[in-house]
């Protein structure tokens, strides 16, 4: 470590190969395959036990691969699968489904315990989107699981860390050359917490937008940097594309599953039932409320069936009430005659014959209740304060085959990655971040870029930053972020507006104007000017489908062009940059799915000379 003079501060100045940001399932891949190669890689994060990966629920249980079980499967039919969701590019589709395996065996390898049989067959069940049993767990904890045996390998190999997120990437000669940190750990000592790094290259997996809804599934620790590579001149992909479903807001986790079979009663602050009005049969309500634990997204083509549930949850939210699911009232009727074959049958196959929704929960799935219980939630005495919430950030930065962004030397892998369309299969999340972070890995070290010193144009860059971080300005930023959220809850979630969000668009700019003027807080303000670019592009991005497109289940626009054919929407994707003063979001073809395979003699020459990876 030496140091570096900026207006008038002295900074420490780290080098590496290669600066991984973010320690999830995805970064800590990274540093592992970079590490095992040989090549020096400096891991950074602010949190090294926040992020999504050690504290998220919900897809971060679900793995989804090849099948190693049973029934036949290839890559070609896992790449069509993918495919299937539309606006998703044919050569990520290929890859991910090549190195699927591969990257699942790993994980075996150092210790996440999926289950096999005695034949040593990885068995799966069918997951969302999935046409066969593809799918495997290690339980409601499965992504911890993985960042915890990734962390002792990274560990194992001696990688160095450091704490800071993001400020802001620096570029020199149009190519990414390092970047500069904050460690609000150390805000008080001389630099204030600030940390420069150069680099060859960078991965960042910072997750998504974590920040941007008030109802929200992403966990707290997760805050998300996306802004800043936004800012820096990478491209967003498909940044309109969000998964929206319930969850519990007191602790952030999706109640999906057996939380919606066991047929809680959604109530209001008064106990006054929210779904009363929605549905005009009881048998209706419950057979509904019952298929919520497998079509737990959000889905428009839904609102007719259990997608009602979540619009009069909106509906009550948006009025101003807070919603409850509701474990422990008894039930003074025969409750199961009150439902559907389907629902009944499936009960009465589990044995759930106890006369409350509380006491059907703890025969069917006792580890659900044990898990609010670890977060100081008991489902036996208190009512779950729930919402139709923000979960998965389908789109992200745009990507080529190698996981490479826009911004020359910049990769990303993990939620922060727009890998994937409109919709995936469940648990395809958790293989993302295990093969973009091997691919980006394996691209870098085929063609490794020398450590820049830093130059004129990256010191212009340092000087601006930090003249910006050492003047105030007049704009509440608590507040600010407060109202974003809750604005973009209200009109930019599962239930959209375009005159809204175009408003809210103009609000941003304008927050984003008084911002410039200096930081005050360094904490409050990169949090803010993060959230305010990420806002930026996802609405630009928003807008645009909705004018032009408007054909995803994901969310209803409420004031949208009449829908595209969804045969010729499939084949495209939006993009979008964002500038100081405009965003532009365009749309353009998804790239085509590859020819897999090949013949044998010529793909072993290639990888003897070290072409694959190239």
């Amino acid at each position: 470590m030496d140091t570096i003079r900026i207006c008038g501060m002295v900074i420490p100045l780290y080098r590496a190969s290669v600066l991984i940001l973010g320690a999830g399932a995805a970064g800590l891949n990274a540093a592992d395959e970079l590490a095992k190669r040989g090549i020096d890689v400096l891991l950074a994060a602010d949190d090294f036990a926040g992020g999504t990966s050690r504290n998220g629920g919900s897809d971060k249980q679900t793995y989804y691969k090849l099948s190693l079980s049973g029934g036949a499967d290839s890559v070609d039919e896992l790449a069509l699968t993918y495919l299937e969701g539309g606006h998703m590019d044919g050569d990520t589709a290929l890859a991910l489904a090549a190195g699927s395996a591969e990257a699942f065996l790993k994980l075996v390898q150092i210790g996440v315990p999926f289950p096999h049989n005695e034949w040593g067959e990885y068995v799966g069940y069918r997951t969302d989107h999935d046409p066969r049993n593809r799918a495997t767990s290690a339980g409601p904890l499965t992504s911890r699981y993985m960042a915890e045996c990734l962390d002792r390998e990274v560990e194992r190999r001696h990688v160095r860390r450091l704490r800071g997120t993001v400020v802001r990437y620096l570029i020199q000669e149009e190519r990414l050359c390092g970047a500069l940190l904050y460690d609000a750990s150390e805000k008080d000592d001389e630099s204030q917490g600030l940390r420069v790094v150069l680099c060859g290259q960078a991965i960042a997996c910072t997750g998504g937008a974590a920040m941007l809804y008030k109802d929200s599934v992403f966990p707290l620790p997760q805050r998300g940097a996306l802004g800043a590579a936004l800012r820096a001149g990478a491209e967003g992909q498909n940044l309109w594309s969000w998964q929206y479903g319930l969850a519990s807001v007191k602790h952030r986790w999706n109640v999906s599953g057996s939380y919606q079979q066991v047929l809680p009663r959604y109530v209001d602050e008064k106990d006054r039932d929210v779904l009363q009005d929605a549905f005009s049969t009881l048998r209706e309500k419950q057979d509904m409320i019952f298929l919520k634990g497998y079509q737990w997204p959000f889905d428009s083509r839904k609102t007719d069936g259990s997608s009602r549930v979540d619009m009069a949850i909106h509906r009550a939210c948006a009025d101003g009430h807070r919603i409850y699911m509701n474990f422990r009232p008894e039930d003074v009727r025969n409750w199961i005659r009150e439902l559907g074959d389907e629902a009944r049958n499936y009960l009465e196959n589990c044995g759930c014959d106890q006369n409350s929704p509380y006491l059907r929960l703890e025969h069917m799935n006792p580890a659900a209740i044990e898990l609010y219980r670890s977060f100081g939630i008991d489902l036996k005495t208190e009512a779950l304060e729930v919402a139709v919430c923000a979960q998965h950030m389908n789109g992200g930065l745009a990507v080529d085959r190698w996981w490479e962004t826009t911004l020359s030397g910049l990769y990303a892998a993990g939620e922060g990655a727009g890998a994937f369309g409109a919709y995936r299969p469940g648990g395809s999340a958790l293989n993302e971040t295990q093969v973009g972070s091997t691919r980006a890995a394996r691209h870098i070290a085929a063609d490794l870029k020398l450590i820049p010193e830093a130059g004129e144009e990256c010191a212009v860059q340092l000087v601006e930053e930090i003249s910006w971080l050492s003047r105030k300005n007049r704009l509440d930023k608590n507040k600010t972020l407060s109202e974003l959220q809750a604005s973009m809850t209200l009109c930019a979630g599962h239930v959209r507006n375009l005159k809204s969000m175009r408003e809210l668009l103009s609000r941003v700019r304008e927050w984003q104007i008084l911002l410039e003027e200096g930081a005050g807080s360094f904490e409050s303000a990169l949090l803010l000017r993060d959230c305010l670019y990420a806002a930026r592009a996802v609405l630009s991005s928003m807008i645009c489908h909705g004018e032009r497109m408007n054909t995803s289940a994901g969310h209803l626009c409420t004031d949208g062009c009449e829908p595209m054919d969804e045969t010729a929407a499939r084949s495209l994707k939006i993009m979008t940059m964002v500038k100081k003063d405009e965003e532009e979001s365009r749309i353009a073809s998804v790239r085509p799915l590859p020819e897999s395979g090949g013949w044998f003699e010529t793909v072993w020459a290639a990888y003897r000379q070290g072409d694959v990876n190239r």
